[in-house]
């Protein structure tokens, strides 16, 4: 099965356009940078200011917040996004993210009829069941 996982974004950010993964200042975005090369699956990022980010693609620093609205307008382009990258699972680590990240690739995901799986709470939390979930989906080891 073809399996993508995702986080949301973070707020503390690096002052010059890198990839997404190191854009961010955030321990959750690179460890799950890492299950995603050890497990081979593509790995995105749900930007508020550009969408869905793959987490190589180079993107400018910018201050944005995900909120209803935002979610609205981003909403073409995130379904766009999904479906170039054809995922039959969204793997979607929530961590501490407000609930408009998970409304909003939950709202994109049932356009597209991809069904997402939750995992994670505040403080990485669950964060290393990640791994072992994509390893079931995909029939890793």
């Amino acid at each position: 099965m073809r399996v993508l996982l995702m986080t949301a974004c973070g707020r503390s950010k690096e002052k010059m356009p890198l990839p997404a993964w190191r854009l961010y200042r955030s321990s959750r975005i690179r460890f799950l940078k890492k299950v995603a090369e050890a497990t081979g699956v593509r790995y995105a990022i749900l930007s508020a200011r550009y969408g869905v980010v793959d987490s190589d693609e180079v993107i400018p620093p910018y201050e944005e917040i995900m909120t209803s609205e935002r979610c609205e307008k981003l909403l073409p382009h995130i379904v766009t996004k999904l479906r170039d990258f054809s995922p039959g699972v969204i793997v979607f680590y929530r961590g501490g993210a407000r609930q408009e990240y998970m409304d909003c690739i939950k709202k994109a995901a049932d356009i597209l009829g991809i069904r997402v799986i939750e995992v994670g709470y505040a403080n990485m939390g669950d964060i290393r069941k990640v791994e072992a979930i994509i390893n079931d989906l995909t029939g890793g080891s």
